[in-house]
């Protein structure tokens, strides 16, 4: 028996306005304005034992005087040949030989750095040297000339996020080459990073109008004693946020970041945030439920937490670390975060 199509009452009307490129609210209203986010990407985690051996043979692959970053990108399959973490930053992990010098750029985009296995490296930034020890984050805030280089006499290798995504996805992204022959680059010193050495003491007089913060590098030293100092959260977490010292905000308009530990014996309460979220592990063992996925995970490992997903961690064996970098500093100036725990 032949099947005959419902014929929609307005559908020569609706054909009319598309010719005309105008489309009608009521036949699109639920694509416009859905009942909620709806990540297109599921949680996904890069395993450090499946990582590691491609950054080594990455060092015998590429010279870092023929490329501007000898770094791999943690894509996730969801987003195809788009080069992507999540729907809106990309992390990565950076390897140096001694005496390399990843040159000098700079770009619309944030960027952050954490140490995971970096001690005898440098960030410069815009004039300030950034000696990276264990558990350090350094910020490369928007369009701040910065460039890594490798002291020491071994490999070393740090982890990276950024936001690239976000800022291409709204075409607003500037990319500037430095000279990588300029030697001078390299000849500075801590320079203003001194006056925001002390916590909770900031330089009387004139502030920079800059929106991001004007202190460079956090010291994983201080983070780890913080950390030991807190009580756990809501959540069941202690979760430290890294702030602009002067302002007591986000460390940049667009990027956020945080240290969190887990204390074993309990699993945190679930949560979901409107914003994305990248989860490197600094140490300890655990396991996250995220979503409809279970994760097991150890040292250097790296998960996603897509927005308006339910995640719950757990440390095994004793306490955990996480250092978590997210968009949630955008959505905060947009009016757009949202939480929920249970």
């Amino acid at each position: 028996m032949a099947i005959i199509a419902e014929q929609r009452a307005d559908a020569s009307f609706v054909a009319a306005l598309e010719a005309a490129n105008l489309h009608p609210l009521w036949d699109r209203y639920q694509r416009i304005t859905p009942i909620r986010p709806q990540p297109q990407d599921a949680p996904f985690i890069w395993r450090w034992r499946d990582v590691e051996p491609f950054l080594h043979q990455a060092v015998k692959e590429v010279a870092i005087n023929d490329i501007e970053r000898r770094a791999l990108i943690l894509a996730h399959p969801a987003f195809g040949n788009d080069t992507t973490t999540t729907s809106t930053m990309l992390a990565a992990f950076t390897v140096l030989e001694p005496g390399d010098r990843a040159r000098p750029h700079r770009h619309t985009g944030a960027a952050i750095r954490f140490a995971t296995d970096a001690e005898g490296a440098a960030t410069i930034v815009n004039g300030r040297r950034c000696d990276m020890r264990a558990g350090d984050l350094i910020l490369t805030p928007p369009m701040c000339w910065h460039g890594h280089i490798n002291e020491s006499g071994r490999r070393i290798i740090w982890f990276d996020a950024a936001n690239m995504p976000l800022i291409r996805g709204l075409d607003a992204h500037f990319f500037e080459p430095g000279n990588p022959g300029a030697n001078d680059f390299w000849q500075v010193d801590e320079g203003d990073e001194r006056l925001w050495a002390e916590a909770g003491l900031a330089p009387d007089g004139p502030r920079a109008d800059s929106a991001h913060s004007p202190k460079y590098r956090y010291a994983g030293e201080a983070t780890r004693r913080m950390l030991a100092a807190m009580a756990p959260g809501p959540d069941g977490a202690r979760t430290l946020r890294y702030v602009n010292p002067a302002t007591g905000g986000a460390v940049m308009p667009t990027f956020d970041c945080a240290a969190m530990r887990l204390s074993p014996g309990g699993t945190t309460r679930k949560r979901r945030v409107t914003y994305n979220m990248i989860c490197l592990v600094v140490s300890g063992h655990g396991n996250s439920r995220i979503g409809e996925h279970a994760f097991d995970w150890s040292q250097h490992d790296v998960f996603t937490i897509p927005h308006w997903t339910w995640a719950s961690h757990r440390a095994v064996g004793g306490d955990a670390d996480l250092f978590v970098v997210s968009d949630r500093a955008a959505f905060e100036n947009l009016d757009l975060v949202r939480e929920e725990i249970e």
